[in-house]
């Protein structure tokens, strides 16, 4: 890809690295596109290697896509450039050196629900009067989870808290005596809190900065080895970060070219509106810092421009504008006009149908449907606006970042294993009665609750005996097939972990089959429920890592709690989505943009929202951040407006209305009289409704975002067959493993447990913090850690999953130790000490990348390399085929990236058989080598093509993972 043509203030931003760099980047103005020219010019003029350079940024979502962008711009492939987020970056950092300050290196992070069971299942080890009622002890724990977070987010210690709380004066003042009593509670349960995570192994996102950084603080030797590890460091949505990150960035910085980008108006994540004050702190701190300011925007037209720059301006004196004398009003680069309309009716359902009617006219026009968005301040908004659309027949997609627990078929999942548990659960079979593989008719289920009723009988007791009952064929045979398969989860259900159980369910009820014969009919609603699904089996996931016991019965009981606890699960948006009008919350609107968007509901009450003030309130004293002088809600609320007004590309939309249906009439929002427009309140209350449309023929095609990196597995099982491709990498559909796949991957991780013990033992200095390679130590004398600890790695790493019987397990445990014991024996005296264990690597293939991990590299006596990869299956005296193709990649990699260059030449690509502790070894030939790109090049082009029509064989199907649900499948 050639390099992007950037203004003369970009480019100024992207060569600069004298000293410490401010980039105050205005809304639209390529922030993302000057970070990723950054990184390009460093690695490209030879001024860092991609390891020497940190990229920081607060969602995994802008990390990839700040990754990818990298990928384009970069002619090479490239080993440990790390493009990360705060919490990723922190995580591993306390995972290599958490044990130097007494915090466990294999940690279970937990999310916000698990800390709610966590204090749930200890209420009563908390000390709390004030803050435990009687009737429902649970009540505040969610604030208390808050209140933790924040206190983490702003560095206060438990210690701190409680000598604060016990300098507290008393005195006669009732008022200041509840206060204190009130202040000593929450302290202790700060502590107390933070001793049951680390009494139960774990930390929560909040440790993860305040650890991280009571590591850097209080161990030089760690935080010089980070220093040096990185030259430029450079950080994302620097007005976001809170105290702890900002104390983190500037102990990791002090050796580095620091690069903060940032933008105060756009700033919607900062505690109590202190947006403005770690820029601030900033400029104070780095008084030799240089300052750039974008202020050409390459996305909206200037009269959406004006008005955004109109509007923000009211959260002076409190800006950087202000505070730093410098000029941010935004010049578009679009020539085309822009529209900035208000339309203002007498009720919430004039307000629907005009934004829907608006909408059809944009789409009759020509306007892509995905290029539109409806943006509301709260998700509970969005549902009017829903119907309006659903009743015209248009297109929608409402991208909520909660509500997967609510999901109908995560819902059905959650159902069949409540019958596992129980089959006295009617509601549950109810659930069964009405998935969309069961076809009952509503007479028969209306035949079925009623007989249940009438005979006081559970409706799985009707089903057993459905023949009683004059029912159609087909609601016998569901009958049937619903009652064997719940015998069948039940039956393994001790054997078997839950995620196996669901997939017998989805699997034997031709659920599956239902979902991938409708995806092939492009029906968006299923392709829709395919992800959720396969968000809901990662969840399941997560949980049987921290549960390795789990059976069917306890996670029930575990996700019943969740849903107590009012986790509606995350529900993140996939990249593929169908041609639709968006709706979304103006927080999740952040880093995205429309050419016509909607901001509805612009009422006080609503936009802004009501002030709600923060549950439990941290003690001014203990607060570290600089908070701002004026309103800080208010100028919270108009910074999200800003935000909401500077999607808009061509058309802005403002909306509004006077009767929402309560008592009182709803004021017209403040920002739209600071936004210049002067409404008229209506008074009179309209009787509209949205009329009953006849649908219009939009109708939302379904288009995959392809991948622009592959493995060499993916590539593998394309050309295998093109439909198992799309089954497994882009739908994601959940599969079965196998024993041999859980034992393999057993056999992995167990021998780079050890080799990594090997290297940390015979090194000077630990293995570096990312696992890039390091110069081999040659010694006569290696120090290798016994047999017995390498068994006892064995038994640390072993994946108890998908055997079919606890007979097969046993006999594969048994099978590891022996194998293991063997590979030990005959390295005795032997032994090598790795260049790299698990080196990653990420190499051009076109306009695409190839990226893989490479077990282990050695180096041999004549300086060369060796490349080894393990393997568990039936050994090969010869090495061909596939096999063959996966070394050479390996090869390929070690040849393109110069990490290994200053090391040595690849002479050896050795695959180990572990089984018969043989070893067969080759070298690729540029023949070889030259084949097997152009087959690869040839391959990518067919996924990018959208070519997954399906090559089904006898040999094929009978090894594919989904034959039992493939339309296709030949066997």
């Amino acid at each position: 890809m050639s390099k992007i043509t950037l203004n003369k203030e970009q480019q100024e931003a992207v060569e600069y690295i004298d000293s410490p760099l401010l980039i105050v980047a205005g809304a639209g103005t390529g922030k993302t596109r000057v970070l990723t020219e950054k990184i390009a010019y460093l690695i490209e003029s030879g001024k860092a290697k991609p390891e020497e350079i940190l990229a920081l940024t607060f969602t995994d979502k802008a990390a990839q896509e700040m990754q990818e962008r990298v990928d384009a711009r970069l002619t090479n492939g490239y080993m440990d450039l790390q493009i990360s987020t705060f919490h990723g970056f922190a995580q591993r950092l306390l995972e290599h050196y958490g044990l130097d300050i007494g915090v466990p290196n294999q940690f279970k992070l937990y999310t916000q629900t698990e800390s709610w069971l966590l204090i749930k299942q200890h209420i009563y080890d908390f000390e709390l009067n004030y803050y435990r009622p009687l009737g429902n002890p649970a009540r505040h724990i969610h604030s208390f989870i808050g209140h933790f977070s924040k206190c983490k987010d702003e560095l206060i210690s438990a210690k701190e808290y409680i000598d604060y709380a016990t300098s507290l004066t008393e005195d006669a003042d009732n008022q200041e005596d509840d206060y204190k009593v009130k202040t000593l509670e929450i302290a202790h349960a700060y502590q107390t809190y933070n001793k049951l995570l680390l009494d139960n192994n774990a930390l929560d996102f909040g440790d993860l900065m305040f650890y991280s950084v009571k590591l850097l603080k209080e161990r030089k030797n760690v935080r010089e080895r980070v220093q040096k590890q990185y030259k430029y460091i450079l950080v994302d949505e620097f007005q976001d970060v809170n105290y702890a990150q900002y104390e983190m960035v500037k102990y990791i910085s002090e050796q580095s070219q620091l690069t903060v980008v940032g933008d105060d108006d756009q700033s919607i994540y900062a505690f109590r509106g202190a947006s403005v004050s770690n820029i601030m702190r900033f400029s104070d701190e780095y008084n030799d810092a240089k300052q750039i300011v974008l202020t050409q925007n390459y996305r909206s037209g200037q009269a959406i421009l004006d008005s955004s720059y109109t509007l923000i301006q009211q959260n002076n004196p409190d800006r950087l504008e202000a505070k730093l004398n410098i000029n941010k009003q935004l010049s578009s680069s679009i020539t085309d006009t822009a529209t900035v309309e208000h339309m203002h009716y007498p009720t919430l359902d004039g307000e629907v149908e005009a934004v829907v009617g608006k909408i059809d006219d944009l789409l009759q026009t020509g306007t892509s449907a995905d290029e539109i968005a409806i943006l509301v301040r709260a998700n509970a908004h969005a549902e009017p606006f829903i119907r309006g659309l659903e009743t015209k027949g248009l297109p929608y997609e409402f991208l909520s970042a909660q509500g997967l627990y609510r999901q109908p078929i995560v819902i059905d999942v959650f159902s069949a294993c409540k019958l596992v548990v129980t089959t006295n659960d009617s509601a549950a079979i109810y659930r069964m009665l009405r998935i969309p593989t069961a076809h009952i008719s509503e007479e028969d289920i209306q035949k079925i609750t009623s007989h249940a009723k009438k005979k006081s009988l559970s409706y799985f007791e009707v089903l057993k005996n459905i023949n009683e009952l004059h029912v159609e064929q087909n609601t016998k045979v569901f009958a049937a097939k619903l009652i064997s398969t719940v015998a069948e989860m039940s039956k393994h259900d001790r054997i078997e972990k839950p995620t196996h159980s669901m997939y017998r369910f989805l699997e034997s009820m031709g659920y599956l089959e239902y979902l991938t014969t409708e995806e092939q009919k492009g029906n968006a609603e299923v392709i829709g429920q395919i992800y959720q699904l396969r968000q809901f089996f990662e969840f399941i996931e997560r949980y049987q890592t921290a549960v390795p016991d789990a059976t069917m019965y306890h996670f029930v009981q575990y996700f019943s709690e969740i849903l107590e606890s009012g986790d509606e699960g995350v529900l993140y948006q996939p990249t593929d989505t169908p041609n639709s009008v968006n709706i979304m919350t103006i927080h999740a609107s952040k880093g995205l943009e429309f050419e016509h968007v909607f901001v509805v509901n612009m009422v006080d009450d609503r936009f802004p929202s009501r002030r709600r003030g923060e549950p439990i309130e941290i003690p001014e004293q203990l607060v570290k951040e600089i908070l701002p002088e004026g309103d800080a809600h208010y100028q919270e609320e108009r910074r999200l407006c800003y935000v909401a007004l500077t999607r808009a590309k061509k058309g802005l939309y403002l909306t509004s209305g006077t009767n929402y249906g309560g008592v009182r009439d709803k004021k017209p929002s403040r920002f739209l009289r600071e936004l210049g427009f002067e409404v008229q309140q209506l008074t009179k209350k309209s009787k509209a409704r949205i009329q009953s449309y006849t649908p219009n023929k939009h109708t939302a095609e379904f288009v995959y975002t392809l991948p622009k990196a592959f493995s060499f597995s993916q590539i593998k099982t394309y050309q295998t067959c093109p439909y198992k491709y799309k089954l497994s990498h882009i739908l994601k559909i959940p599969s079965k493993g196998s024993a041999s796949f859980s034992f393999g991957s057993t056999m992995h991780a167990a021998l780079q447990k050890f080799y990594e013990a090997i290297k940390e033992r015979n090194s000077a200095t630990q293995v570096s913090l990312f696992n890039e390679p390091t110069a081999p130590q040659k010694s006569d004398g290696i120090d290798v850690p016994r047999l017995t600890e390498l068994l006892e790695f064995y038994e640390n790493c072993w994946i108890d999953d998908w055997y079919k019987s606890k007979k097969q397990k046993e006999g594969y445990y048994t099978k590891g130790k022996e194998i293991l014991q063997a590979f030990y024996e005959s390295h005795e005296g032997n032994w090598t000490i790795p260049v790299a264990l698990e080196s990653w690597f990420k190499i051009k293939v076109g306009d695409y990348f190839l990226h893989g991990r490479i077990d282990r590299v050695d180096q041999l006596e004549d300086g060369t390399l060796e490349i080894l990869d393990y393997k568990t299956g039936k050994t090969k005296e010869k090495v061909i085929g596939e096999d063959k193709e996966q070394l050479l990649i390996y090869q390929i990699a070690a040849t393109a990236l110069p990490e290994y260059h200053h090391i040595g030449q690849t002479s050896k690509l050795t695959y180990y058989y572990l089984n018969d502790n043989v070893q067969a070894s080759f070298i690729g030939s540029q023949k070889d080598i030259d084949s097997l790109m152009a087959k690869i090049t040839k391959t990518i082009d067919g996924i990018h093509e959208g070519n997954f029509d399906p090559t089904p064989g006898k040999f094929v199907c009978s090894f594919c993972d989904f034959k039992e649900i493939c339309e296709y499948r030949m066997l």
